[in-house]
């Protein structure tokens, strides 16, 4: 266990645990790619059905705000590889999701398929 040292007249720092005991979701940010500094936890979920539910939700948000009529499938999922967020789960330990949760793969499907319901006439 590490030992936190305290400082002449420093507050008294508390170390706390990380709670891996749940599935947590942390969110990359495609225009700082490999940039870990923008790195964020976005939440802690009890079920890995959670968690991916969280993460198809930040991808779907993303698409919805870059999306522009007329936008092809190709062309959403560049805007989004380019600038939107890249949601992925980190498992608690010992526990092994195979495949594990693939947001471009997930966003790869949401823009043909946002792409080919906005091209639909309407009636």
């Amino acid at each position: 266990m590490a030992v936190v040292r305290r400082i002449p007249d420093q507050p008294k720092l508390e170390r706390q645990e990380p709670d891996e005991s749940h599935y947590q979701v942390f969110v990359d940010d495609h225009f700082h790619y490999r940039d870990e500094s923008h790195r964020y936890l976005d939440g802690k979920f009890p079920t890995y059905d959670e968690a991916v539910e969280r993460c198809r939700a930040i991808v779907d948000s993303e698409l919805d705000d870059a999306f522009k009529p007329g936008f092809t499938a190709e062309d959403l999922f560049e805007k989004y590889s380019l600038f939107g967020s890249d949601p992925f789960i980190k498992t608690p330990p010992g526990l092994r999701v195979d495949p594990p949760f693939s947001a471009w793969n997930y966003a790869l499907e949401r823009c043909e398929t946002l792409t080919r319901v906005s091209t639909v006439p309407k009636a």
